[in-house]
């Protein structure tokens, strides 16, 4: 029988509840939940992104994903969501000219649109996240930890403003089936600090990175 108490539950677990001391408002749809690795050429998958709103009253917004392959080092992605968010939906390219070589850590830049409508308004985001990954093998197997500094550029129709956010995650490759990670996004600027969690589950049973 596996030890429901390991390394790897203790960090998902740390994750949540350092979310949950931070939290104020809680925008999930903003986050990046995903790392700086590419896909390889011929391969897609995708995923489901459920998103823990902890203010403003709570609730739960779940996203759905794909990513698929564009050129050796730009990779898409389209996501639709909604919830206590009513709806959102984005398009993003990630560019990552610098891949993970022996030290070297992945670093790459992330553009999305994002449109969302809550609460009777329409918000029209423009994102840029820069983010960084390395791959490393563990006991439980592979694991990207990531870092990315998204910043978004919020626009309704009266008003307009850039928001900025730390984001700190990883994600586990210890079953080939089913890829899972967590990450939390913190206010800097201007913006929301939420939590959420994102599942794959990748085509060919690849592991979803460039080797």
């Amino acid at each position: 029988m596996k030890k429901l108490f390991t390394k790897q539950t203790a960090m998902i677990g740390f994750i949540f509840f350092a979310a949950f001391i931070l939290s104020r408002t809680s925008h999930a749809y903003l986050a990046v939940n995903e790392t700086a690795e590419l896909l390889p050429d011929g391969y897609f998958k995708f995923g489901v992104a459920p998103q823990l709103r902890l203010s403003d009253g709570g609730g739960l917004n779940v996203g759905a994903f794909f990513d698929t392959f564009i050129a050796d080092d730009l990779n898409g992605r389209f996501e639709l969501g909604g919830g206590k968010t009513d709806f959102w939906s984005q398009a993003s390219v990630k560019w990552v000219p610098f891949p993970d070589v022996e030290r070297q850590p992945a670093l790459g830049i992330r553009g999305a649109f994002i449109y969302a409508r809550d609460e009777n308004l329409d918000f029209y985001n423009f994102q840029v996240a820069p983010m960084m990954s390395k791959v490393a093998d563990t006991r439980y197997g592979k694991m990207i930890p990531f870092v990315a500094l998204p910043i978004t550029f919020m626009n309704t129709k009266n008003n307009s403003t850039t928001a900025t956010q730390f984001t700190v995650g990883a994600e586990w490759f210890s079953n080939k089936d089913m890829h899972v990670g967590a990450e939390i996004d913190l206010n800097l600027s201007k913006s929301y600090t939420s939590v959420s969690t994102f599942i794959s589950f990748p085509f060919d049973a690849a592991i979803g990175y460039k080797k």
